[in-house]
C-alpha cells in the first residue's frame, strides 16, 4: 500500500465517520501496523521470518522516528523482547506477542527458538564471528519468581548476577565487566544512572565481525563527490572492487540488489539495495511488502544460472556509523503501549511487585572498511568502545542487511 492509496484511504474514512485529526494520527499508525502485520505475516511462513519481518519494520520505523541514517541490531530486540514476553500477562503479553510476531506456546516457541540461534551462532571460524548473549542483572534485595529465571537462563542461556543496585557505581561497573569478559571490545557498557531506581535489568548484546571472501584494496578506494538523502552534497572514500559477485537489478525493489559474501562458506553476507535514479529509498523499503529476502536471493540465483557469475564493478562506501536510540516511540508505532506505563503493565510472571518498561535504550555501531565488517550493538547500555571513530558526515543514499542466508535471517541493518 503506497502512501498516497494509504491517505485516500485515511480521507474516506476520516469524511465517512468525522473522526478528529488526534485520534486519525493514531488510527493511521494503528492502520499502517495493521498492514504491515498482515503482509508480512503471509510473507513467510518458517519460523526465522519472524525476527526478520520484525526487523524490517523496526528499521523503518526507528528510521523515520531519528529522521535520517540509522543502524541497527534487529535480532538483538527480538531475542530481548522474546525473553520478557514471557515474564508478561494480560494485555501487555499480548501485545508483545502480536508486535514481534511472538507464539503463546512456550514450549514449541523456546525449541524454535534454540534451532534457530544455534544454526545463526555456531563455531566461529577464522574470518567470521558472531555471537549472541543475554544478560540478567537483578537486586539481590528483591525476590524475582524462580522459574522466570530458570527459563532465560535454560532457554535463553541468559547469565543471571545478583548484584547490590544501591551502590549504582559498583553495579554499573560490574554488569560492564561481566560482558566485558565476554566481549573484550566492549568499554563500559553501563552507567551509574542505568541502576537509579531500577531493580531488574535484561540485557542483550549481538556481534558480529565478518572478512569479505573478496577484500577491497586500499589503493584502490579514492574520494568521491556524493549527495545524501536530504540534498547535501560531500565526500566519501569509496571502496571499489572488480570482483565475481552476485549483483542484479531488481524491478520490483527499484533498486540494484549486490551481494557481498563474508568468509569462505556463504553463510552470512552483506545485502546492499541502491536506489534507481529519482527513487527514494523510502519507497525501496516499501516495497519489502511484496518481497521477500528469499525472493530476492532466488533473483541473483536465478540471473547467475542463467549469465553465469560474471565480473561487475563493486562500489561501496567506507564508512562508520553509530547509532544511540531510545525505542518507544517505534515501539509503540508497532503496538506496544502498556509495558511502558506503571499503571498498566502486567509481569506477573516475573515478580509479584508491579514491573513496567522504564526504556529500551540501544546502541549500535557499524564499521564497514576493506576488510569487512565490525557490528555490535547492546540493548540496553551505551557502549563505550570506539569512541575515536569518526562518522561519516553525508552517505549516498542505500540500504544494507548483515544476513545469514540459509535462514534469511537479518542481523544487523541500516538505512542511509
Amino acid at each position: 500500500m503506497n502512501s498516497f492509496l494509504l491517505e485516500y484511504v485515511l480521507s474516506f474514512i476520516t469524511s465517512q465517520f468525522n473522526i478528529k485529526h488526534q485520534e486519525m494520527n493514531i488510527f493511521a499508525m494503528v492502520l499502517l501496523f495493521l498492514f504491515f502485520s498482515v503482509t508480512l505475516c503471509y510473507a513467510e511462513p518458517e519460523f526465522s521470518s519472524r525476527p526478520t519481518n520484525v526487523s524490517l519494520l523496526l528499521i523503518q520505523l526507528t528510521h523515520e522516528e531519528e529522521k535520517g541514517p540509522v543502524v541497527l541490531g534487529p535480532f538483538g530486540l527480538w531475542n530481548l523482547m522474546a525473553g520478557i514476553s514471557f515474564g508478561a500477562s494480560s494485555v501487555t503479553k499480548r501485545q508483545i506477542n502480536r508486535a514481534f510476531k511472538l507464539s503463546t506456546d512456550r514450549e514449541k516457541f523456546n525449541e524454535q527458538y534454540k534451532n534457530l540461534t544455534n544454526t545463526l551462532f555456531p563455531v566461529n571460524t577464522s574470518e567470521v564471528k558472531a555471537w549472541n548473549e543475554n544478560y540478567i542483572f537483578v537486586d539481590k534485595e528483591i525476590r524475582i519468581n524462580t522459574y522466570f529465571i530458570e527459563m532465560l537462563m535454560n532457554d535463553y542461556f541468559a547469565l543471571f548476577t545478583a548484584m547490590d543496585f544501591q551502590d549504582q557505581t559498583d553495579a554499573a561497573h560490574q554488569a560492564s565487566q561481566i560482558i566485558k569478559s565476554n566481549f573484550p571490545d566492549s568499554e563500559n557498557v553501563f552507567s551509574s544512572e542505568d541502576f537509579q531506581d531500577s531493580s531488574f535489568i535484561m540485557s542483550n548484546v549481538l556481534w558480529f565481525e565478518g572478512s569479505w571472501s573478496s577484500l577491497f584494496n586500499i589503493s584502490h578506494t579514492k574520494l568521491e563527490l556524493v549527495n545524501s538523502f536530504d540534498g547535501r552534497t560531500g565526500s566519501v572514500s569509496m571502496m571499489q572492487m572488480k570482483a565475481k559477485v552476485r549483483s542484479s537489478h531488481m524491478e520490483a525493489m527499484k533498486a540494484t540488489v549486490t551481494e557481498l559474501p563474508y568468509g569462505n562458506d556463504g553463510k552470512y553476507c552483506m545485502l546492499l539495495l541502491f536506489p534507481d535514479p529519482k527513487v527514494s529509498m523510502e519507497e525501496v523499503y516499501s516495497n519489502f511488502d511484496k518481497v521477500t529476502f528469499r525472493d530476492i536471493f532466488a533473483k541473483l540465483q536465478s540471473d547467475e544460472e542463467e549469465f553465469g557469475l560474471k565480473e561487475v564493478e563493486v562500489k561501496l562506501p567506507r564508512f562508520a556509523k553509530r547509532s544511540k536510540l531510545q525505542l518507544r516511540t517505534p515501539l509503540n508505532r508497532m503496538g506496544i503501549f502498556e509495558a511502558f506505563e506503571r499503571k498498566y503493565a502486567r509481569f506477573s510472571h516475573i515478580a509479584e511487585d508491579p514491573y513496567y518498561i522504564e526504556s529500551i535504550e540501544h546502541n549500535v555501531v557499524v564499521m564497514v572498511a576493506e576488510t569487512g565488517t565490525i557490528a555490535y550493538a547492546t540493548t540496553p547500555g551505551m557502549n563505550r568502545a570506539y569512541t575515536t571513530f569518526r562518522e561519516n558526515k553525508v552517505m549516498p543514499p542505500f540500504t544494507f542487511f548483515i544476513i545469514e542466508k540459509p535462514t534469511a535471517t537479518v542481523l544487523f541493518g541500516g538505512i542511509f
